[in-house]
C-alpha cells in the first residue's frame, strides 16, 4: 500500500488530505457543501424493498397528489433514477416520497416510485411507510393502533399500525376502491403460447393468470421463472389490451 507522501507524487499531489490507518490510506474528502443531499431510510415488507425519502429532495408544486406526481415526473426523473436504479438502487427497488397532505382530513401525502418510473399505489409501500412514519417519529400518534390517512395518486389510503410494546408488528390497510376491468381475456406470448388472463384494479391495474397454466410454480426455488414469465405476459398485456381507468386516463399501464 502507498504512503500518503507516495500517493501524492504518483498522481501529481491533486487529492485530499489523507490519513493513514495501519496500511490503509483513508482520504477525509467530503462532498462540497452545494451539493444536493438527499436522505432516506431503507425499510422492507417481507423482503420487499421501500426506500423512505426523508429530507433533501426538492419542493413539489400542485394542489393534488396527481399533480405533485406529475411535476416529479417531468422534472425530476433524474433523481428517481439516481435512487432508484444501480448503484445506490437495483432492478427490483421501490421508494417513496412523502409530501404534505392534499385533503382536508389527510396525514401526508405519498408519491411511490420504481426503477421505471412513478407509480399510482403500493401495498407493500403502505405497509413499511406506516412503521417508518410511525416508529421514527416522523408522524406522532398515540395509542396500540393508530390509523394514518395517506393520500395516494390511487385515492385516499387508510393504515392502521398494530403496536406491541409500543412498537410497529403489522400493519393493514384499507384500499382505494377495487374493481374487475375485463375477464376472460388472451394473448399469445413467445414460447409460452396462448396464454388465458383477468385484469383488475386495485391502486394500479394488475393482469392474474393461472401458475398452471404457464407450467411455474409458487415456491421459493420458481422466483426466477415467475419474474421472467410475468414480464413476458405483463408486456403483451400492455402491448395488446387498451385500459383506461373510469376516472382517471393517466393510468393506462399495468401490471402483471
Amino acid at each position: 500500500m502507498q504512503r500518503e507522501g507516495s500517493v501524492r507524487d504518483m498522481i501529481g499531489g491533486n487529492v485530499p488530505p489523507l490519513s493513514v490507518i495501519g496500511e490503509l490510506v483513508m482520504p477525509t474528502w467530503n462532498p462540497p457543501a452545494e451539493w444536493m443531499r438527499i436522505q432516506a431510510i431503507d425499510a422492507h415488507t417481507g423482503g420487499e424493498p421501500l426506500r423512505v425519502i426523508t429530507s433533501g429532495f426538492p419542493d413539489l408544486p400542485g394542489g393534488t397528489i396527481l399533480a405533485k406526481r406529475r411535476y416529479a415526473r417531468e422534472h425530476y426523473d433524474d433523481l428517481r433514477r439516481a435512487l432508484m436504479w444501480e448503484p445506490r438502487g437495483h432492478a427490483d427497488m421501490y421508494g417513496c416520497l412523502v409530501t404534505e397532505p392534499v385533503t382536508p382530513d389527510g396525514d401526508l401525502g405519498v408519491l411511490f416510485l420504481h426503477n421505471e418510473g412513478f407509480s399510482t399505489m403500493c401495498g407493500h409501500g403502505v405497509i413499511a411507510l406506516a412503521m417508518v412514519a410511525l416508529d421514527t417519529g416522523m408522524l406522532v400518534r398515540t395509542g396500540d393502533a393508530p390509523v394514518i390517512r395517506m393520500d395516494t395518486p390511487a385515492g385516499r389510503v387508510t393504515a392502521t399500525a398494530h403496536r406491541r410494546n409500543g412498537w410497529v408488528a403489522e400493519v393493514s390497510f384499507e384500499n382505494v376502491p377495487s374493481f374487475v376491468y375485463a375477464l376472460g381475456q388472451t394473448v399469445d406470448v413467445l414460447g409460452l403460447g396462448r396464454i388465458r388472463y383477468d385484469v383488475a384494479f386495485g391502486g394500479a391495474f394488475y393482469a392474474f393468470v393461472n401458475a398452471a397454466d404457464v407450467g411455474v410454480g409458487l415456491g421459493s426455488e420458481d422466483f426466477r421463472d415467475l419474474i421472467d414469465i410475468g414480464m413476458r405476459i405483463k408486456r403483451e398485456v400492455m402491448r395488446t389490451l387498451p385500459i383506461t381507468h373510469p376516472s382517471n386516463l393517466t393510468w393506462a399501464f399495468c401490471m402483471a
